[in-house]
């Protein structure tokens, strides 16, 4: 008899964020699994603990990755900064690139993180029209990204699924304000990225999808479908640090290919 294929299918249709994916891709890990997760990620760097929390939005419970770097959460940083886009401080993209390379994990999640860095750096050029070796990431930003990036990763690396699709993307809708002052949703490096993407606008106003989401989605997703067909093994959800006006999180369905539906 033929094995199953695994399948993943990420559904989108409120949003994503790299925190958000990998808080989902993690709650569908087995539990041995998840423990291996938890222990190369919080091996990275002694500045920064990775701790799965449980969160709820809008009544529906789920996970949600709090990163914490020397101490502070990811959204203090956030509260401080703002968004992390073109800065003249902080980490160059070839910075993040060497990072990735020198980190203890199988080379395939290397490769895949390095992957959407550049997707991420290319984006940003293209916006900014510089050149890619002078994209800097904010710094605090940065860390947080590669946390996310690195995450997802190394999390699809332990799925180890056969096929990921996902649904059309919901990118939000309205303006949103960062170091450069108030931007329309999608933000422009995440437009760049969507292209060939299935998108869509929300109903309300809110920056949903982000450049590291749309990132990582479009890495790893072999075919966007509207309609998912598998025989269920798990659901996770993975919700996020922001409020919005409704519920907002990602959720996944791991399962297997059924042939004969």
């Amino acid at each position: 008899m033929e094995k199953e294929k695994q399948v993943l299918y990420l559904e989108c249709k409120t949003g994503a964020a790299g925190d958000m994916l990998m808080s989902a891709l993690y709650a569908v890990l087995p539990e041995e699994k998840q423990k291996e997760f938890l222990q190369q990620m919080n091996a990275i760097s002694d500045e920064i603990q990775v701790k799965p929390e449980e969160k709820k939005s809008y009544g529906i419970g789920g996970i949600h990755m709090n990163i914490t770097i020397r101490g502070k959460e990811e959204d203090e940083h956030f509260a401080e900064h703002g968004h992390h886009h073109h800065h003249h401080h902080g980490t160059s993209c070839q910075q993040m690139l060497e990072k990735i390379a020198s980190l203890n994990l199988p080379d395939s999640v290397k490769e895949d993180a390095t992957e959407i860095f550049q997707m991420i750096g290319e984006a940003e050029s293209q916006v900014h029209k510089t050149r890619m070796d002078q994209i800097h990431f904010h710094e605090i930003g940065t860390i947080d990204a590669l946390v996310d990036v690195v995450g997802c990763s190394y999390a699809i690396y332990l799925l180890g699924a056969d096929r990921i699709e996902s649904s059309p993307v919901c990118v939000g809708n309205g303006m949103v304000r960062c170091a450069h002052g108030l931007l329309p949703v999608p933000a422009p490096a995440t437009a760049q990225i969507v292209k060939g993407m299935p998108i869509y606008s929300s109903r309300f106003d809110g920056e949903l999808l982000t450049p590291t989401g749309a990132a990582v989605i479009k890495h790893f997703t072999g075919d966007y479908k509207k309609v998912m067909q598998m025989k269920v093994d798990a659901v996770g959800y993975g919700i996020g640090s922001r409020v919005y006006e409704e519920p907002s999180f990602v959720r996944i369905f791991k399962g297997r290919e059924s042939m004969n539906v």
